[in-house]
């Protein structure tokens, strides 16, 4: 009972049923972890917070009722000893930074090995972070979108924003164009706010009214 008492708590949270199984057969296998709870949206993951204690929760983003980019955050500003692992198949870069600004401890794909995602879970605990290779390519590349630009263009739109700044002009919804662009409704809702803030735009009549002044729709 000692040794089960210093296993790693784990909580997964997929809203994929088979997903989640596979993953918590995988990591049961392992001597240092327990999975003591599993969740298929998100308000089952903070039910779960309130009774019992979990050392790492591994997160999906696309969950029903409250995705996991919200529920991420309410754990780290309620349960600031949980570390929170983002295990997605979405590497959008806006995506990445907005689960950085709010305090996750580590970002994996799900294409991961499960030697990577063992690494992940005691990197964590140990106090540190982890992005896996990939996550911090995305992450990289995107700085240097930053570095590259001069004060000027500093609220030049990226090649995707203006995309969808066209589609938006046409009055398609976000869930149009996730689905013209084969993204998820969740991306296009962050370059929605993003070209919102870049273009200090309050509502979606300012943010065209100024893409027509930059001759960004014609």
């Amino acid at each position: 009972m000692e040794q089960q008492d210093k296993k790693i708590q784990l909580l997964v949270a997929d809203d994929h049923h088979v997903l989640r199984e596979g993953l918590i057969s995988l990591l049961q296998t392992h001597a240092d972890f327990e999975v003591g709870g599993s969740a298929g949206d998100g308000y089952e993951v903070l039910e779960q917070m309130k009774i019992r204690h979990f050392d790492v929760c591994l997160l999906d983003i696309n969950m029903p009722n409250m995705d996991g980019m919200n529920v991420a955050k309410v754990i780290k500003a309620k349960y600031k000893e949980v570390k929170v692992i983002i295990l997605t198949t979405y590497d959008e870069k806006e995506i990445i930074a907005e689960m950085i600004q709010t305090g996750v401890d580590g970002y994996l794909l799900k294409n991961s090995t499960r030697r990577e995602l063992i690494d992940a879970i005691h990197q964590v605990v140990s106090g540190k972070k982890y992005f896996s290779d990939a996550v911090q390519e995305t992450i990289i590349k995107g700085f240097a979108e930053i570095v590259m630009k001069s004060p000027e263009e500093a609220v030049i739109l990226t090649e995707r924003e203006k995309e969808i700044l066209i589609l938006l002009s046409k009055e398609y919804s976000n869930e149009k164009i996730a689905e013209m662009l084969h993204i998820s409704y969740r991306t296009v809702e962050t370059h929605r706010k993003n070209m919102m803030q870049k273009t200090k735009a309050h509502n979606l009549a300012g943010l065209l009214n100024f893409a027509y002044s930059k001759g960004l729709l014609k």
